[in-house]
């Protein structure tokens, strides 16, 4: 895995993450990724990680991120992740790991979220990183997007199983 700061703001790190991230990324022993990028102070930063040079990750990667998610929590950062491949997209899916991650469909969707839940951020608008002057401006972000948690699609309720009865 290779992790590059995309762009630091005020408010806000952006992240790029490349490769497979797999146990071989971390040691046990050695600094959390974040920390080897942004320093002892990682987790107070407001962080949004883009998945789209990631083509796999392993169980190790799954309990980095949830981890990570923890440790910003706990230090009042933030910590969002987007633009997730489909096939990495569909491992993360099955574990449900989007009940306790926010996983976001794009940056906006995720510049969005951050400037939803910084207040002074919400103040200025947020410009993404990768535009330039000759790009028309887009459309603004649905009201639908909110910082939290993404709903995992409802799994229809087992069948009842039909009760066998003892013969006496």
């Amino acid at each position: 895995m290779k992790l590059s700061v995309a762009s630091i703001d005020k408010y806000l790190v952006r992240i790029d993450a490349e490769g497979e991230i797999t146990m071989r990324d971390f040691r046990a022993e050695g600094p959390d990724p974040f920390e080897a990028l942004l320093g002892a102070g990682w987790a107070s930063h407001k962080v949004v990680l883009d998945f789209g040079k990631v083509a796999f990750l392993d169980s190790s990667a799954i309990g980095w991120l949830m981890t990570c998610r923890r440790e910003f929590d706990r230090n009042g950062g933030l910590f969002l992740v987007h633009s997730i491949q489909p096939r990495v997209r569909q491992v993360l899916d099955l574990l449900r790991v989007g009940k306790a991650l926010p996983l976001l469909d794009n940056e906006r969707a995720a510049l969005a979220a951050a400037a939803a839940s910084i207040p002074a951020m919400s103040a200025t608008p947020a410009e993404p990183a990768r535009t330039s002057a000759a790009t028309p401006a887009a459309p603004a972000p649905s009201p639908e997007v909110t910082l939290g948690f993404e709903l995992a699609s409802p799994t229809p309720a087992p069948k009842p199983r039909p009760r066998k009865r003892k013969v006496a």
